[in-house]
């Protein structure tokens, strides 16, 4: 697919080689709803495959399925970076 976007290629029935998918991104001073109030990401833990989102002003940790954030749209393909740095 050269020069053709991933919707034109989804509405033309091809299968690109790549996908799309949508995914909340946690991390610290991102602003989430919990029960309607706004709060703010504090620090993100993984603990026991289990992932724990701590909000700022808040002792406990809460599960991010109990807060609401914009998911962000990532792609698998590959986007290689260009070097910034020379040896």
């Amino acid at each position: 697919m050269n020069n053709t976007t991933f919707t034109e290629a989804a509405q033309a029935g091809a299968t690109p080689r790549h996908r799309m998918f949508q995914m909340p991104v946690f991390k610290p001073g991102v602003r989430v709803l919990q029960g309607g109030r706004e709060e703010t990401v504090s620090h993100v833990v993984l603990r026991r495959k289990e992932m724990m989102v701590y909000l700022v002003g808040q002792d406990e940790p809460i599960r991010p399925d109990r807060l609401q954030l914009e998911p962000q749209w990532f792609t698998t393909e590959r986007r290689p970076e260009a070097l910034n740095w020379y040896l």
